[in-house]
């Protein structure tokens, strides 16, 4: 620092506030500790007129080479809010730090000044934070990799200090006592990569040994087996596995309120658990005892109730589900019954619970009886509108739900109805210009009041029209594009919600234009008889506020072209808050990102320029999936895959994958662009090479081929796709004995397939509700042939719905036709439908649902299949299944097998894993033919529909 003590004056006051304040400003940003702030006010302290900046200084501290150290001092610079010939205050000053730290890139920040002719010159000495390169942990196992990131506030891509390191152990620890290691050690260390700037970090865990179970006993639990409860326990369970089972406190703890469901749903709805842990000498043992206080069980009867069945009435009582501590389950489930009863128009329904007569104390399970005076029910005997003059009646009536008995609506008087269908008249009055409009209700009841009059009684007052509309001081966007997001129109009924509404709506067109901080206030000027209204609304746009600089951090191996395409924004142009809306949503349905977000400085101080910082967290680019299994339909299969969804850092993905079974083997490799020519749709290019012999088939077939495709995601439920294949086929045929001669048929065609999918589901693993309907043509050509001259059609759709919490219907419909173009009118053996099995008519074996006099398949031209399934929650992760499908194969070559519909029915278990159901299945064949098995055993992964 350049001193020079003959121009040194006394300290000047600003000087010292921004000393305090660059003390105070101590950011709080995600993972990254406090930066070091110190302005140095030692050199320059002056009294006298303002100052005036003569020049900046950025020097960046450190071992960076010198393009590194460029790179941090050009941000810099683009973040300081001071430039030379600006006066110098605490306000710029301040500002320029907030800039700085909020960057997320300096571990300290150091000001200082030196005072030249022209002015003060600031040097800004910045010391750069290290990067996370990657994170490497050793010894995570039982854990996985993302379960112990989740416990750390680091992430790759992330600057860090060494506080930071030291304070990941204690979290990472606590995860894996959680787990039930006894003293787990974690350290936290840095490895520096060349260069300084960016660092490895070694996250080393010895988990140490673990707590066992020892013994369980229980006490208390004089109606319910120690087997049966041990059977509804993790920890037990856990025990069994001789060398991997660990005792977890906090696995005890979800048990312990398992084993109070349990009690609760027997009738113990007053049981109270607890547990006591021992360590017997210093071994890893626990001993567990559960303490159980049962209290009585209970059953529950009902009396008086006509209205409702006793399984309705059930649905109210919640002692079997919450429990009965200190009677709250008893109240609440009167509360619910009555409510019940009043929403079906009985006002004056008691309930009262005692012990249900004859039963005697002691008895082991006591019936509670729900004792019903039901009351009169209220029915509507006639509604009636008085004072309405502009709104015909029978629009005031549509807009009730109070209205006497009809075939869809059962009559019944509730209070709350009508003072709904109150607000809703007067809504509509509201919605049709009348602003002074009172609506009141009247009720008069019978004498035994089991019938309700309905009245209401409105005073219309006079309808307000729109007479004119005026948009004052609007700048920046067309009048005319302002007018089209009004609701109001002259002439139109005069509603001041929507001139609420209109206000926002003008207030967001404007600021998608650049004026963020916009403000509209709304002035209604009405006529002296109140019919006509005119609105003026005045524009306040503020000052245009641009987009500063976009800065990235994160992007270890994304390029940052990639997320600046994405964002589709550039620096200068006017600040759309919408538009940074929709580019975050964009980056992250990136699959290359785990997580992206924003900072922004500027918008907050309402600045003219607002820089954007974008933060994001990479997913691993690299990844390896695999299988084995068994299938029926394919029989014992593996898989194999792997790829980089983020090819050279450029947002493109490349993988490989070979899948072997009892019926053949494939290999195929496939290119994705998912930004093809920079547009939402994304093209795939891929090779392949097969061979495939299903089950019971008289042929196979090898193929190589490749594919060009699109496919277009247009919203969350509709995605369109072509593709464009090229492959060379040979059919074999698979009865030749050995030694004899066949002739191997071999084909090139092109075949072009467009095709749509349709979803709605909510679960794409475990589907409760939802359509799903997908269809897709293929026209092939042959090329040097015509055999493969035709066009398969094939639509799929499947319906799901859950009317009850443990059951889901689901229901499947599929069409297949091929049609031939050529002269010949002959389509391959291998273009066929042919149907059976598990994945279309199951208790058939598969491809054998139609079958020729030698026990062969027989494929057709045409192909219908239907499904009716129900899926029962067994609770446990078991779901109980019974279906019935039918089928049927037609326009065969061979007039051979039945051409008419086949069906079958059939039960399932299925144990519900979290990435899809594991299953087997039975179905019996309804009309056997000779010879034929009556039913058949299927094994599947994944639900077939």
């Amino acid at each position: 620092m350049n001193k020079q003590p003959k121009k040194r004056r006394r300290p000047a006051p600003w000087r010292m506030w921004v000393l305090v304040l660059g003390l105070l400003f101590l950011p709080c940003v995600r993972g990254v500790a406090d930066n070091t702030v110190t302005v140095d006010n030692a050199a320059a302290q002056r009294n006298g007129p303002a100052m005036v900046v003569s020049g900046i200084q950025v020097v960046i501290d450190g071992t960076l080479p010198e393009d590194r150290k460029n790179s941090y001092a050009y941000m810099a610079r683009q973040l300081i809010r001071l430039h030379p010939g600006d006066v110098l205050h605490e306000k710029a000053l301040q500002a320029s730090i907030d800039a700085l730290k909020l960057s997320n890139r300096f571990a300290a920040i150091h000001v200082d000044s030196t005072s030249q002719a022209g002015g003060e010159t600031l040097i800004y000495t910045l010391t750069p934070y290290r990067t996370i390169a990657k994170i490497d942990i050793a010894g995570k196992s039982p854990l996985f990799e993302r379960e112990i990131l989740n416990q750390m506030t680091i992430y790759p891509g992330n600057p860090y200090t060494l506080e930071q390191l030291s304070s990941q152990t204690g979290a990472v620890a606590r995860r894996y006592k959680r787990e039930g290691y006894i003293d787990p050690k974690v350290s936290v260390t840095e490895q520096l990569l060349p260069g300084d700037e960016q660092a490895v970090i070694l996250v080393d865990i010895d988990k140490g040994p673990h707590y066992v179970l020892g013994t369980l006993a229980f006490a208390g639990n004089t109606n319910v087996s120690a087997t049966a409860l041990k059977l509804r326990m993790s920890v037990w369970r856990a025990d069994l596995m001789l060398w991997f089972g660990r005792f977890s406190e906090y696995q005890l703890k979800k048990d312990m309120t398992a084993l109070k469901d349990y009690y609760y749903s027997k009738g113990f709805a007053e049981a109270e658990l607890s547990y006591s842990l021992a360590h017997p000498g210093d071994s890893r043992q626990v001993d567990v005892t559960v303490q159980i206080k049962e209290g009585p069980r209970y059953s529950v009867e009902f009396s008086g109730n006509k209205q409702f069945w006793d399984m309705t009435l059930n649905k109210d009582v919640v002692i079997f589900t919450s429990g009965n501590r200190n009677n709250t389950g008893i109240r609440k489930s009167i509360r619910n019954i009555k409510k019940r009863y009043h929403e079906a128009g009985y006002l004056e329904t008691t309930v009262k619970v005692d012990r249900c007569p004859g039963t005697e104390t002691g008895e082991q399970t006591q019936p509670l009886c729900f004792a019903i005076e039901e009351g009169p029910q209220t029915i509507v005997d006639e509604v009636t509108i008085a004072g309405n003059e502009a709104v015909p009646e029978e629009q005031i009536k549509e807009q009730m739900l109070t209205r006497p008995p009809s075939i869809l609506h059962d009559g019944a008087y509730v209070p709350e109805t009508l003072e709904t269908d109150t607000y809703a008249v007067t809504t509509m009055y509201l919605n049709s210009g009348f602003t002074k409009r009172t609506v009141d209700s009247r009720v008069k009841f019978n004498q035994d009041r089991t019938g309700a009059g309905v009245s209401l009684d409105i005073e219309e007052g006079p309808q307000t029209m729109v007479r004119s509309i005026v948009i004052k001081n609007l700048t920046g966007v067309p009048e005319a594009a302002a007018r089209k997001v009004l609701v109001h129109h002259p002439g139109d009924p005069f509603r001041s919600a929507a001139s609420e509404v209109e206000k926002e709506a003008i207030i967001g067109l404007i600021s998608e234009k650049g004026y963020p901080y916009a403000t509209v206030q709304t002035d209604t000027a009405y006529s002296a008889d109140h019919t006509q209204a005119d609105i003026v609304y005045t524009v306040d746009t503020g000052p245009r506020v641009t987009l500063g600089n976009i800065f990235v951090s994160g992007n270890l191996r994304t390029d940052e072209k990639v997320i600046r395409q994405e964002l589709a924004m550039e620096p200068g142009g006017p600040l759309s808050l919408q538009a940074l809306y929709e580019a975050q949503r964009r980056l992250r349905d990136m699959e290359i990102f785990h997580s992206v977000n924003y900072r922004t400085f500027g918008l907050k101080e309402k600045a003219d320029t607002v820089d954007l910082f974008v933060e994001v967290e990479e997913n691993k680019p690299y990844y390896v999936q695999g299988g084995t299994g068994y299938q029926s339909d394919t029989g014992f299969f593996g898989r194999i895959k792997g790829g980089d969804r983020n090819l050279f850092g450029l947002n493109k993905e490349l993988w490989a994958s070979a899948a072997v079974s009892e019926t053949g083997y494939r290999l195929e490799t496939q290119f994705t662009e998912p930004r093809f020519l920079g547009t939402r749709t994304a093209a795939t290019a891929g090779v392949f090479a097969e061979e495939l012999t299903e089950f019971n088939q008289t042929f196979g077939t090898r193929s190589i081929g490749g594919s060009l495709g699109v496919n277009r995601i247009w919203d969350k439920h509709l995605t369109t796709a072509i593709s464009f294949g090229l492959e060379r086929r040979t059919e074999f045929s698979v009865d030749a004995q050995p030694g004899e001669e066949f002739d191997e048929e071999t084909r090139t065609d092109f075949v072009t397939t467009p095709s749509f999918t349709y979803d709605t589901r909510d679960s794409f693993v475990r589907p409760t509700r939802g359509l799903l309907s997908s269809m897709g043509v293929n026209v092939s050509k042959g090329v040097g042939n015509q055999l493969d001259d035709f066009v398969r059609y094939k639509f799929d759709t499947r319906y799901y719905w859950t009317p009850l919490k443990k059951l889901t219907l689901v229901s499947r419909a599929m069409v297949g036709q091929v049609v031939s173009y050529s002269d010949s009118a002959q389509i391959p053996d291998d273009q066929l439908f042919y149907l059976g099995g598990i994945q279309s008519v199951r208790g058939f074996a598969e491809n054998l649902l139609r079958f020729d006099s030698n026990g062969d398949p027989v494929g057709g031209k045409t192909a219908v299949v239907g499904n009716l399934e129900a899926r029962i929650d067994l609770g446990r992760n078991l779901e109980l299944a019974t279906f019935y499908d039918m089928g049927t194969v037609q326009d065969t070559l061979l007039d051979e097998g039945s051409s008419g519909f086949r069906s079958s029915v059939g039960l399932g278990l299925r144990y519900l894993t979290p990435i899809g159901p594991i299953g087997l299945v039975y179905g019996h064949n309804l009309n056997p033919e000779d010879g034929e098995s009556s039913g058949r055993f299927h094994f599947s992964i994944g639900y077939s529909f």
